[in-house]
């Protein structure tokens, strides 16, 4: 299995693991210390068997400690797009096939750590959060996974660079945005009337072919004959959302524009597409289309 920092899965060797005490374990030090002096001075046996007891159960503490983080393995991490200012959620998945695994915590710099217990011989899913601050491709850099188990004297921590990454959309702001090759905006209907299911019009006389869910039957139940309805329904054609229809904005601002107006025709089901300097996407319709566009967004000028 590959140990290298930069690849997934990576296991947990005991050459990355450091310890450090807690602040209960510093406290508890320097209980031992002020206990020993005091049995010295005093020659007291009790005070000598009682400080030694401690001690020791400190000291075998230390090996569980590090028996509990040595071995993890991470087998992968992944996250789905966000935009700035949400919490990047980074999905790590976590295992040991050989004994379980209590009171681990992972923690990426500047977020929040979380708790993990990892069962034997399974793997276990968890959601590692880090904030999203500016668009782009957000990598979050090293994680920390630590344990103070089983007494909370002794800290044993591994930082290891996962090689994921997020994608973080531009924060998407309402604003006066005017779009080419039409004549109204990216929450507007752009075309003309013509076939469709919106807007009843009238009967025409039943011809074959015509589907069975159109026909007339109360028209029909009083001898006129078979009848088909017909519907007036809008026609929509494709939109460009042009960066160049923006002046005087800076870019920052342009972005977070168009991204609002990218969700208000994805939310309209329309068919738009999106022209950024050095960048054109052909108009369409759908998630992966929005993504696309989205994602073009995220790492303009990067």
């Amino acid at each position: 299995m590959p140990n290298d920092l930069n690849s997934l899965p990576h296991t947990l060797q005991w050459n990355q693991l450091k310890i450090r005490p807690t602040r209960y374990g510093i406290v508890f030090i320097f209980l031992l210390l002020g206990m020993f002096v005091g049995s010295v001075n005093y020659h007291n046996n009790l005070g000598f068997l009682l400080t030694f007891l401690l001690g020791s159960m400190a000291f075998v503490s230390i090996a569980h400690t590090y028996k509990n983080i040595s071995g993890i393995t991470i087998l992968s991490c992944t996250a789905r797009p966000v935009f700035v200012d949400e919490p990047a959620e980074f999905e790590v998945i976590a295992g040991d096939p050989l004994i379980l695994r209590n009171g681990i915590r992972l923690q990426f710099l500047h977020g929040r750590p979380i708790d993990l217990d990892i069962p034997k011989g399974a793997s276990k899913r968890i959601v590692v959060p880090i904030l999203a601050a500016s668009r782009g491709m957000l990598k979050p850099g090293k994680l920390n996974i630590f344990s103070d188990y089983p007494l909370g004297l002794f800290r044993v921590q591994a930082t290891i660079e996962l090689d994921c990454q997020c994608i973080v959309y531009p924060r998407a702001k309402a604003g006066n945005l005017k779009t080419s090759n039409g004549k109204c905006d990216a929450g507007s209907d752009v075309g003309s009337n013509g076939p469709g299911t919106d807007d009843f019009q009238g009967l025409k006389n039943y011809t074959p072919g015509d589907p069975l869910q159109r026909i007339s039957w109360k028209a029909s139940s009083r001898g006129r004959g078979l009848f088909t309805k017909e519907f007036k329904g809008y026609q929509r054609s494709s939109l460009f959302l042009d960066w160049n229809l923006l002046p005087g904005q800076d870019n920052e601002n342009k972005l977070s524009v168009l991204c609002h107006a990218v969700l208000a025709a994805q939310q309209q089901n329309l068919a738009y597409g999106l022209k950024l300097p050095g960048a054109h996407i052909a108009p369409g319709k759908g998630e992966l289309h929005k993504h696309r566009c989205l994602k073009t967004l995220a790492l303009f000028n990067q």
